[in-house]
């Protein structure tokens, strides 16, 4: 019997039945006049569906090509006026740089001292990082997967669903007007969609090649923000595109916890109830301290270092009319220090000890 193609399993029922609770969870938050509402609401409903034992499927396999929509999008916000702000950027990028050394060590700590996590779990699930590379680096290394991903999965969740909504009740910003979700389909010409399109198609294969992490995204967010910052390309992806985008990767984050047992998802939730509070405390500190030497408002500068999944907290960005490059920017750096060091130094306080 020949073996079912991988793309049939993308066409199941119950990936189908998993979009819809999505969608019906991103509509009921719009409905409420949340923040982010089509990635919030996904990923809320579809959590709340997987945990409840509805027959979800996992949708992470379908995250890709909207995550690549997601960076063409970014990317759109790195115009040239961006090049005037060399002095600011340069103190954000030092105080992300030192937050995610200093959220990553007591990340560690915490879950080292008080969860009781052994030493190569508690620091691969201590890295402010995203969800996949940081599961995978720690499973090499002799971590245990689950809880690594769970922990990872808890951090994002609750900063995607407290961040936007404490931004929109201090200072009353609501997720719609951001010139970036402003586009309709019959407002880009061929020549817009031809750039969209070869950013997404020439960056993802590209942040393959050359091993970026998240490359879906990433790779794609490099080009569209090269051809943005030159001038070349102008439009950003239509606003119905990103909304859909939006629900996919929330509904990713939902059914991430599709088979996880109560109680590890409450212990999990436990630690995260206390563990990011104290990081968005760090972050809070460090944006206060740096904001006058970076000439913008504290919280501004908080969310480039906030310690959320780097699609996520720049989504947030563009739904509340901040700094999206320098969020995003600011974001890539986390990703980049981490992926790129956290197993150095692993392995190298490793050989130390033997």
């Amino acid at each position: 019997m020949p073996a079912r193609p991988p793309i049939l399993d993308l066409l199941s029922w119950n990936i189908l039945f998993t979009l819809i609770i999505a969608v019906v969870g991103g509509w009921a938050f719009h409905r409420l006049g949340l923040p982010l509402p089509w990635m919030m609401g996904a990923m809320a409903l579809t959590m709340l569906a997987a945990m409840l034992g509805m027959p979800l499927r996992r949708t992470r396999p379908l995250r890709p090509p909207f995550a690549a929509v997601i960076g063409v999008t970014l990317g759109s916000a790195f115009q040239p006026a961006v090049l005037g702000q060399g002095a600011a950027w340069v103190v954000v990028m030092a105080a992300t740089a030192l937050v995610t050394m200093l959220c990553g060590g007591l990340g560690y700590l915490y879950l080292r001292r008080v969860a009781g996590f052994d030493p190569v779990t508690a620091y691969f699930a201590g890295m402010p990082s995203g969800i996949q590379e940081m599961t995978l680096q720690g499973g090499l290394a002799g971590g245990d997967e689950r809880q690594i991903a769970l922990v990872h999965s808890t951090r994002i969740f609750l900063l995607v669903m407290v961040v936007p909504l404490l931004y929109a009740a201090t200072y009353g910003v609501r997720s719609t007007g951001s010139p970036l979700l402003s586009h309709s389909i019959s407002e880009l010409g061929a020549i817009d969609w031809s750039w969209l399109i070869l950013a997404g198609a020439i960056g993802w294969p590209l942040g393959k090649r050359i091993g970026l992490p998240n490359p879906a995204m990433i790779g794609p967010l490099i080009i569209s923000a090269i051809l943005h910052l030159t001038g070349i390309a102008k439009a950003a992806p239509p606003s119905v595109l990103i909304l859909i985008s939006q629900v996919v990767l929330g509904s990713a984050l939902g059914s991430g916890f599709l088979g996880t047992k109560w109680g590890l998802v409450r212990h999990a939730f436990l630690h995260g109830l206390v563990l990011v509070p104290i990081l968005c405390a760090i972050c809070v500190t460090v944006a206060i301290v740096a904001a006058p030497l970076a000439g913008l408002p504290w919280s501004v500068v908080f969310l480039p270092m906030a310690p959320g999944g780097a699609a996520e907290m720049s989504l947030i960005a563009l739904a509340l009319h901040a700094e999206v490059a320098l969020v995003t920017s600011s974001q890539l750096v986390r990703i980049l220090m981490i992926n790129l060091g956290a197993t150095a130094v692993f392995r190298l306080l490793r050989l130390t000890k033997t």
